[in-house]
């Protein structure tokens, strides 16, 4: 093979190593998908709220409603499943809500207390819950006559029945809306004749920590 043969092939195989070398480098692998995490509600939390208070009492022949605000704590524990989250949540506030019955200047009535102990059952859209609520509920009212014997008291315990939304708007802190329903039966302190059936409808917001 003379000279000029071996330059022309010499040529030749680089021609075909760099169209090799440059098919190579135009080769990507694609990048793996971002891996996205469901949040997750499972755990403890505790927290406190705010509201409103619309106390209703049933004094027989007519009731009355005694209106006012709530402020409290709560704390709880949730395991999902899926989208559904189970949870036991407990919590005590206390009620500003006395007000004269029925406006005739005799005598006052109101709660100074209330606490639940219940069961939650919601579905998770990721970082929203949609849940209800419901258990048992007791409340501390008293009566305080203008005249007469000093201020009468009794703690009645019920049943409380709601629902709400709450949202996770970190890993750690939740917010949430609800409304609850309770019915603590019959308000009928020692020296009063006829007992006061007393039902309550409460809407809180509040904000929790979850650990």
């Amino acid at each position: 093979m003379n000279r000029i043969s071996i330059l022309l092939a010499s040529a030749a195989f680089a021609t075909v190593a760099s169209s090799a070398m440059a098919a190579d480098a135009i080769i990507y692998e694609p990048s793996p998908a971002p891996v996205y995490a469901v949040y997750d509600w499972s755990g403890f939390y505790l927290g406190a709220h705010g509201g409103y208070v619309s106390t209703r009492g049933d004094f027989g022949a007519t009731d009355d409603t005694f209106n006012g605000g709530l402020l409290g704590v709560h704390a709880g524990y949730n395991f999902q499943n899926g989208p559904w989250v189970f949870g036991v949540e407990a919590d005590i506030a206390r009620t500003w809500n006395e007000d004269d019955i029925l406006g005739l200047g005799f005598a006052d009535f109101g709660t100074d207390w209330q606490w639940s102990a219940r069961g939650r059952i919601g579905y998770a859209i990721d970082r929203t819950l949609i849940y209800g609520t419901a258990g048992i509920a007791g409340t501390n009212a008293d009566i305080d006559p203008v005249v007469g014997p000093g201020k009468l008291d009794d703690s009645m315990v019920g049943w409380t029945l709601g629902a709400g939304v709450e949202h996770a708007f970190t890993d750690n802190w939740l917010v949430r809306a609800e409304y609850r329903y309770s019915d603590y039966g019959e308000f009928k302190p020692l020296g009063v004749a006829t007992g006061i059936d007393v039902t309550e409808h409460t809407f809180r917001v509040g904000v929790s920590y979850k650990f």
